[in-house]
This record gives C-alpha cells, sequence and structure tokens, in this order.
C-alpha cells in the first residue's frame, strides 16, 4: 500500500510538472515588454514591471514619458495619456496581445534601440530592419538605428513586427470626445 502512494504521488509530480512546462511553452507568442513612466526623457527601465507614473508632467509635455520594450526593441514615446492591453489572434489562432498607447498632440516617438537583424547572417551582409511603423495608407516607415524621433500622427497607426505583421505597440491619439 505504501509503495503505491508513493508510485501514485511521483506519477502526480509528473504530470503537474508536464503540465507546467506545456503552460509556459504556451505563453511564448505573447510580447514580452516592459513600460516605465518618467517626467523626463532620460528615463531608462528599472524593472520588468510598469513603474507609477508620476503625478505631475513638466511644463512641456501633456502626458507621460514610457519607454516601451520589446525583445531587443526600445522606444521612448512622450505625452502618453493612457496605455491599455489588447488582444487578439494570430493566423493560427494563438492569442497575442499588444500595448496601446493613447497620445496627446505633440506626442514623440525617439528610437532607443531598433533591433535590426543580425548582419552576419543577411546575404548583403548588412543589418536590415525588423520593425516598422504602419502608416493608415497602408505604407511602413523602417525602425532603424540612428533615425530621427518622428512625430505620432492618426497617420501612425502602430510599430509592428515586419516578418509576421503583428502589432507589438499600437498608437491612438487621445480625444476628449
Amino acid at each position: 500500500m505504501n509503495s503505491s502512494n508513493h508510485m501514485l504521488r511521483a506519477m502526480v509530480r509528473l504530470v503537474a510538472i508536464t503540465m507546467l512546462m506545456l503552460l509556459a511553452g504556451c505563453n511564448t507568442s505573447a510580447p514580452a515588454e516592459t513600460m516605465s513612466s518618467s517626467a523626463d526623457s532620460s528615463s531608462t527601465p528599472s524593472s520588468a514591471l510598469p513603474q507609477t507614473p508620476s503625478e505631475t508632467p513638466t511644463p512641456t509635455q501633456n502626458g507621460e514619458t514610457k519607454t516601451f520594450n520589446y525583445g531587443g526593441l526600445q522606444l521612448e514615446v512622450t505625452n502618453v495619456h493612457e496605455v491599455r492591453t489588447e488582444s487578439m489572434n494570430d493566423d493560427g489562432g494563438n492569442p497575442w496581445e499588444y500595448s496601446v498607447f493613447i497620445c496627446y498632440p505633440g506626442a514623440q516617438v525617439t528610437v532607443l534601440t531598433a533591433d535590426m537583424s543580425d548582419p552576419s547572417l543577411t546575404e548583403d551582409g548588412k543589418p536590415h530592419a525588423s520593425w516598422g511603423a504602419l502608416l493608415a495608407s497602408g505604407e511602413r516607415k523602417e525602425i532603424v538605428d540612428d533615425m530621427n524621433s518622428f512625430e505620432v500622427t492618426p497617420d501612425i497607426l502602430g510599430i509592428y513586427s515586419l516578418e509576421s505583421s503583428m502589432y507589438v505597440l499600437k498608437l491612438e491619439m487621445y480625444s476628449n470626445d
């Protein structure tokens, strides 16, 4: 009897560990992102959890400055009013979550790290953009190293993967309506 209890416990542990590993593996499609808030443009992320926004914005901005991280992509967005998360299903039916930054007019996106492709893996030996800003016209603006900041306008829908065409950050304009 004692031997069968030990065997049963071992099997339950094995099943539990297997299920945990499977569940952890299922979460690989969701964006791993961090955001931090700051009232100045010199913010850097200090943890993987969102930080409490500053209570009073500086006179030169209407909202918060948020740093968005996804993999090696790091962006700083100014004049952010609110952040929320949306989800959708990818082409394979898997759930996909991404952040939505609602921005006041005059918001700027600064590329801190573009996460370009490894030049040793490309045919021409040059790095290529992995991310882009999707425009309402259907065109895209590739996100590359050393690019100038750009303004968030109603024409810019969000930042997405050029490979999978999935949003990682959607940008919306704030409206008092």
